[in-house]
């Protein structure tokens, strides 16, 4: 028997798309699937067509929230409540092709020190065109995330890290998870293949939030992951070549980290002495 793959789709107010991110999912070729839908509090059909689903398929687990918690709470309650050895998160009006489980698994399957399997993605809706994004290279993702969500991981590796943080509620949470598993010394590992799906809509909220708040959640990611910034040989020679330009433009978030490696600085110094004047 094939270890048990749990696809997850955390849903706010996505009746328009819910039933097709759900149809890829049934439609993968992988033979053992189970699939968690999260209706976070929605208020137009979006639970109705879930259940529709839910009375159907045996595989098929519903968890209809009254309130609206976010999606880093909706995740997390999903994934604690799923039974596979394997996650994959979906967000509601995506979609995935019927062989990324399959292929995704075997990755993961015959690399113990992969973390992350991904592919390549194609957005649709009101645009339709190929999303580029970079390979990944190790240096390179420390400033901008190259990974979506919609990414196979290991549910014992997500356990270990924490899940997703709630201190990323604005977004780029995936981002954060990804630097997580990596501080585990996992690697991600991309399918030259298009099998995600990007739908393109008029307002993505989730977008919107991260851009108007991009500051202060890249002030999130260095804090909650210094280990793995100050242990990149690649830092320093940035910094020493930066551009001056540049570096005004970001003064800002420079200022915050300025600021607060100080108080972290302060706040070592008063434990080490008290611990010697104990």
């Amino acid at each position: 028997m094939k270890e048990k793959v749990s696809i997850i789709i955390p849903c706010y107010n996505k009746g328009a798309y819910i039933k097709e991110a759900i149809e890829s999912s049934l439609s993968q070729t992988y033979p053992n699937i189970e699939i968690v839908c999260y209706n976070d509090g929605s208020s137009d059909n979006s639970s109705a067509v879930i259940q529709e689903f839910a009375n159907k398929y045996s595989n098929f687990l519903f968890i209809d929230s009254k309130e609206n918690k976010g999606v880093i709470a909706a995740r997390n309650s999903a994934i604690e409540n799923s039974s596979g050895v394997y996650i994959l998160p979906l967000d509601a009006d995506d979609k995935i092709a019927p062989t990324y489980v399959e292929k995704a698994v075997k990755i993961l399957e015959e690399n113990s020190s992969v973390g992350i399997v991904y592919c390549k993605a194609k957005k649709f809706g009101i645009t339709e065109c190929n999303w580029i994004l970079p390979e990944y290279d190790e240096t390179d993702f420390l400033y901008k995330n190259c990974i979506f969500v919609s990414a196979l991981f290991r549910k014992s590796d997500f356990i270990k890290v924490g899940g997703f943080k709630q201190y990323m509620d604005k977004g780029l949470e995936d981002w954060d998870l990804w630097l997580s598993l990596l501080e585990l010394g996992l690697k991600p590992y991309r399918i030259n293949e298009t099998l995600f799906f990007y739908r393109q809509i008029s307002e993505n909220t989730r977008t919107i939030s991260a851009n108007e708040n991009s500051y202060d959640l890249f002030l999130n990611i260095i804090k909650n992951h210094t280990g793995i910034y100050l242990n990149n040989t690649d830092i320093a020679k940035r910094l020493l070549s930066y551009n001056p330009n540049k570096l005004l433009k970001h003064r800002k978030v420079i200022r915050k980290l300025i600021i607060t490696s100080i108080i972290q600085l302060v706040l070592i110094f008063i434990l080490v002495i008290c611990l010697i004047l104990k």
